[in-house]
């Protein structure tokens, strides 16, 4: 016979940790589709890579400037649908303790982690910002684990 388990209040809300992020990465970069130029203010990154800061670049090469405005929207709007996308699983497979969607919601801590990595070997800089956003989510993923991983009970050898 199944014991059905009771579930904790923080097993029951971890699913808003996630879905309040999918919901900051929705507004935010739907910001960042509107003003690209947001984005644009990592100076440092630029001129380490160029030598010139973004202003002085797009100023010499108005081409160069549109198609960076151009790639920095397109990857805004990935980003706010993987915002959206992240919202719906979280608010109702991951609620209801679904495994897959357990396992899928690891990509955006994986993402932000890989992120970094690429920030520090490509300008030698980690964004603290990215890693604590990393470290929110993994927390809400661990909160819940035996909601998605509940122990076995032995079973009686009778």
């Amino acid at each position: 016979m199944a014991v059905v388990r009771k579930e904790k209040a923080y097993e029951k809300y971890a699913w808003v940790i996630p879905f309040v992020m999918g919901l900051f990465f929705l507004v935010s970069m739907s910001v960042t589709i509107l003003f690209p130029v947001i984005l644009t203010g990592a100076e440092g990154a630029v001129q380490s890579l160029t030598g010139s800061t973004f202003s002085q670049l797009a100023a010499s090469s108005p081409g160069l400037g549109n198609y960076i405005y151009y790639l920095i929207r397109v990857l805004a709007i990935f980003s706010a649908g993987l915002g959206a996308f992240f919202m719906v699983v979280s608010a109702t497979a991951y609620r209801k303790g679904e495994v897959w969607a357990w396992y899928l919601t690891w990509v955006v801590p994986v993402l932000f982690l890989l992120d970094a990595v690429n920030d520090y070997y490509a300008f030698r800089y980690v964004d603290v910002s990215s890693m604590v956003i990393a470290a929110i989510l993994v927390v809400g993923l661990l909160l819940p684990y035996r909601k998605f991983f509940p122990t076995k009970e032995p079973r009686n050898p009778s």
